[in-house]
């Protein structure tokens, strides 16, 4: 008869064997660049990322004021927006086109909101000031293929943090609790309601928490995490709005565990910058990671 510690031995081997494919681990390593050391304590929650007229954006997520702040690189706020009619429920990403910016207030930790919208606002409208307020257009939207409302505490499958503008239209990266993948859905920016669907699904390994495009649009870059540690992906070499079928590269990320890693966009085609949280190990503040050293990105 086989003993107990024989047995055990056994069963390790087997499963080593099935959870340990021929196949190497292909993600690479990058260390950040302290960018932007540290931001006012008004962007303490910062949650969103974007580069527009000379300065960064950004905003606290929920429960942050219904604003959004430009500030410069020595982290000095120069704006400070009022989105009219626009309460912070729980934004969580920021995105424009030419003409309009793009806020999405689809944070939905228990799967469990009813009220999921993105806020539209005229670039046009936002003045060299201070301080100003502006008025916001809604596209609100529902998931067609939720069925249900009740989810416990950090598994559900319909929490968004992630969105982007491209061609024409929005495009929502999903961060979905129980599986670590991350499912995409496609709406129009114009004000309206919409029953949103999936278009396609990546298994990105983890959360994610933010997503841009790089301005020559060939490139989609997601931040997100996986046992409080910090990763990228980038996507390139995609037709259309295929975002997952064309080239692909993990980048896991050096020095950043436990950094509540939130925001996500291209600083040129080349770099990307990265917005932090103030965490008990993190000032919030930004970084920045240089791509383009990396083989057959570009």
């Amino acid at each position: 008869m086989i003993n107990i510690l024989s047995y055990l031995i056994i069963l390790f081997l087997c499963y080593s064997c099935i959870n340990s494919p021929n196949q190497k681990d292909t993600s690479i390593l990058i260390t950040p660049e302290y960018y932007i050391p540290e931001l006012p304590d008004k962007l303490r929650e910062i949650s969103g990322l974007m580069i527009y007229d000379d300065l960064y954006w950004g905003f606290n997520d929920s429960g942050g004021k219904d604003e959004i702040y430009g500030f410069n690189k020595s982290g000095n706020i120069k704006s400070e927006i009022e989105i009219e009619d626009a309460k912070n429920k729980d934004w969580e990403s920021i995105a424009q086109d030419d003409k309009h910016i793009y806020i999405g207030d689809f944070g939905n930790n228990l799967g469990s909101r009813d009220n999921l919208r993105i806020f539209k606002i005229e670039k046009e409208d936002i003045k060299n000031k201070k301080e100003q307020k502006v008025k916001a257009k809604k596209i609100k939207f529902i998931y067609a293929n939720q069925l249900k409302f009740n989810f416990f505490n950090n598994t559900t499958p319909f929490d968004c943090e992630a969105m982007v503008e491209f061609d024409g239209n929005l495009y929502l990266f999903s961060k979905n609790w129980a599986e670590r993948t991350t499912v995409v859905y496609k709406l129009p920016t114009k004000k309206g309601e919409y029953y949103i669907h999936p278009v396609d699904t990546f298994n990105v390994k983890g959360l994610i928490t933010g997503a841009d495009i790089s301005p020559d649009k060939k490139q989609l870059a997601l931040i997100g995490h996986e046992n409080n540690n910090p990763f990228i992906w980038l996507f390139w070499k995609f037709t259309e709005d295929n975002f997952f079928e064309g080239n692909k590269q993990l980048f896991h990320i050096k020095g950043l565990f436990n950094a509540q890693t939130e925001g996500i966009c291209f600083y040129g085609n080349d770099t990307v910058l990265v917005s932090c949280e103030r965490a008990k190990s993190f000032k919030n503040q930004v970084f920045l990671f240089d791509l383009s050293a990396v083989n057959g990105t570009h």
